[in-house]
């Protein structure tokens, strides 16, 4: 069980990453659309890197409750 719950926790951070390498072909009416600011797309490509990789793996993800 710990083992599919580490493989869970790094299938969501490759995923993360991949997102954030893909904001930078989102042009600024999409940006708009999905409520963006450019300094937070900013943030995001600034940890779309290997060590922003790592520090994701090594963060907690948190809980998703269902309400």
């Amino acid at each position: 069980m710990l083992i599919i719950s580490l493989l869970t926790h790094v299938q969501y951070c490759i995923e993360r990453y991949q997102t954030r390498k893909s904001l930078i072909k989102v042009s600024e009416q999409q940006m708009q659309d999905m409520g963006l600011t450019h300094e937070v797309r900013q943030a995001e490509l600034s940890q779309a890197s290997f060590s922003g990789f790592i520090g994701d793996l090594m963060r907690k993800k948190a809980k998703e409750t269902s309400s």
